[in-house]
């Protein structure tokens, strides 16, 4: 008696057909052949019930050989998982054909790493409470994200003191924080300039006014520490039972496993749609040097409810959601980004259409080490803890080796090269890892950012780079084009719309409208564009900026850069440009215009054109 897998091959091998295609349903089953896109009559054979399933009866297409493209239809609804859907270097398609996982017509699958909440009970308060399994940091009800019990509910505190040490403990006005019953749960948020600290309180002290941390805030580096930017920065707390006083708040008691959630006027607990994160990852498409991942596309799947627990020993934010690695009783053992729900790592001529990255708890979407001419397009990436997408490699690419060459000189292929995200929108990025931008281009030779909507962030737009001096690197012939920028620099500082490090030949900043950056609310200034260290090489054309809270571009330690043919409209009294630690003559402009705010119209979003892709 055949295997399915072996009744698979056969089929594969006697069709005609211009594509085989394997099919996939809530209403499935693993056991059945995964050809009918319907169970038959007889519920003997139909759709397969989970992508795994799938992924294994392709891979054994794949090994017969692809006579034409291969369709991995997904049917509407969702899909859970408990760890991510791994494709390797066996699950290619070929020069010729691709392998194209994709939602049926008309449907939307989701693929989620995300558990339901059910069995709800009223509890004293208004509140209600539910046993739950597992530790998470983020919940949604309803398809939105749910903030935590903190105080204040709108804004911040600030510090009144730095300790002595300026790393575990401050003063702080009276009532702010108090020895709340399950004070292990709880977290302080510290915002420094460009980033932030999510640290554990140990003790309160409250006839002092004094509260002492688990570990330190802030990273390594001495300008990271308590007073290093303002003398009382901002902070918020998170996660008392005690603070759970605002509808649409939560508390998780960790202990006891138990969720606590104050409802919305409206909300019912027989119908509510409430989900946590639990699975660490959604999908990994992972080649190797030498034997990528090749020709395989995303179509019209959504990536939701992915998990990234904070490390043990509290949150210490680098730039970027690049993030320090602590260990207990030694030095930092360097940083490293916050891990996305999907990776591509040594991928070649792959794509994703039509997707949706959303309601994660990590970054969304990284593009790693090896990617080559792969292609975002038509996306959407929404309501992210941490970065949206990622291009590139950052301290991995610049690691030198004992001849004294970094990780991509040495070994080209390591760096992403010719990758394109297009016509997408990435917005809401952030939302627990303020230092986080919205597409983050670190180590990268010819990617193309162009005619995307980039909006509502944190910290900066697109950051672009990852040196922070002139030193040459594989960094080079980047192009951030015809994009529309806004409502960057919510609540940090020191970053732009658009944000770069390092020498860059050849790179194009063109055509971008960037508006809506406010004055900046810590110690140093935000910009439309801002060319921060190293900044070289790189061409500024075209672009349009205005409603700009400072300079609309601001230079930091740049070398030589070429700014021709924007339109810039600095607030009245601020120049156009501003220059820290280095001078106006540095720079080559041509024909940038400077219009009278009080009687120039912006242009409408669109109107600037993107070059070729």
């Amino acid at each position: 008696m055949r295997t399915v897998g072996a009744l698979i091959l056969v089929m594969w091998a006697a069709s005609d057909s211009p594509e085989t295609a394997f099919h996939v349903s809530p209403a499935g089953n693993d056991a059945w052949s995964g050809t009918l896109a319907e169970p038959n009559a007889a519920k003997t054979d139909g759709p397969f019930a989970t992508p795994a399933r799938a992924r294994d009866a392709a891979r054994a297409a794949i090994r017969a050989g692809l006579k034409a493209d291969l369709a991995i239809r997904l049917r509407g609804g969702v899909y859970r998982l408990a760890e991510p859907l791994v494709l390797g270097p066996e699950d290619s398609g070929t020069g010729a054909h691709a392998v194209v996982w994709s939602a049926a017509p008309g449907e939307k699958p989701v693929i989620s790493g995300g558990r339901p909440v059910t069995g709800w009970k009223k509890a004293e308060g208004g509140l209600w409470t539910a046993e739950v399994a597992g530790t998470f940091r983020q919940l949604f009800v309803g398809g939105e994200r749910r903030p935590r019990a903190r105080a204040p509910d709108e804004g911040y505190f600030r510090i009144v003191k730095a300790g002595a040490d300026d790393r575990t403990r401050f003063t702080f006005a009276p009532g702010n924080i108090r020895p709340w019953k399950r004070l292990n749960d709880v977290e302080v948020v510290f915002l420094h300039d460009w980033s932030i600290s999510r640290i554990a309180i140990d003790s309160v002290n409250e006839a002092e006014n004094v509260v002492t941390f688990r570990h330190p805030i802030g990273c390594d580096a001495k300008h990271y520490r308590i007073s290093g930017f303002e003398k009382t920065p901002r902070y918020f707390v998170e996660n008392a039972l005690e603070l759970l006083d605002r509808p649409g708040e939560w508390y998780l008691d960790r202990g006891a496993g138990r969720l606590y959630y104050r409802p919305l006027p409206g909300e019912d607990p027989e119908r509510l749609e409430a989900v946590v994160p639990l699975a660490k990852g959604l999908l990994e498409v992972r080649g190797e040097a030498g034997r990528p991942v090749r020709n395989v596309r995303f179509s019209g799947i959504s990536f939701e409810h992915a998990e990234w627990p904070t490390p043990e020993m509290g949150y210490a934010e680098g730039q970027a959601s690049v993030y320090e690695l602590r260990r207990e009783g030694q030095k930092p053992a360097g940083r490293t980004p916050v891990p996305a729900a999907v990776r591509f790592e040594h991928a070649v001529s792959c794509a994703l259409e039509g997707c949706r990255f959303a309601h994660l708890g990590g970054s969304g979407l990284w593009l790693a080490a090896g990617c080559h001419r792969n292609r975002i397009s038509g996306c959407e990436v929404a309501d992210v803890a941490a970065n949206g997408v990622m291009i590139g490699e950052g301290y991995a690419a610049t690691r030198k080796d004992p001849s004294g060459k970094m990780a991509g000189e040495a070994d080209p292929e390591l760096v992403a090269k010719g990758n394109v995200l297009t016509n997408s929108l990435v917005h809401r990025c952030g939302a627990l890892y303020f230092g986080a931008v919205g597409v983050w281009l670190g180590i990268t030779d010819g990617t193309v950012v162009s005619r995307n909507e980039i909006r509502d962030h944190p910290y900066t737009g697109v950051s672009l780079g990852w040196i922070w001096n002139p030193t040459p690197s594989p960094a080079r012939e980047n192009r951030v084009e015809g994009n529309h920028i806004h409502r960057c620099m919510q609540i940090l500082s020191d970053g732009g719309g658009i944000y770069t490090l390092g020498r860059q030949p050849g790179t194009v900043l063109g055509r971008n409208l960037i508006h809506d950056i406010p004055v900046n609310a810590g110690r140093a200034e935000s910009n439309g564009i801002f060319m921060d260290e190293g900044s070289t090489d790189i061409l500024v054309e075209g672009n349009v900026i205005h409603g700009i809270g400072r300079a609309p571009i601001r230079f930091h330690k740049a070398g030589q850069n070429t700014i021709r043919r924007n339109v810039l409209v600095p607030p009245p009294g601020r120049e156009p440009f501003t220059f820290n630690a280095c001078k106006k003559e540095t720079m080559v402009y041509d024909g940038n215009e400077t219009p009278d705010p009080s009687s120039w119209k912006p242009p409408s979003p669109g109107s600037l054109k993107a070059g070729r892709e």
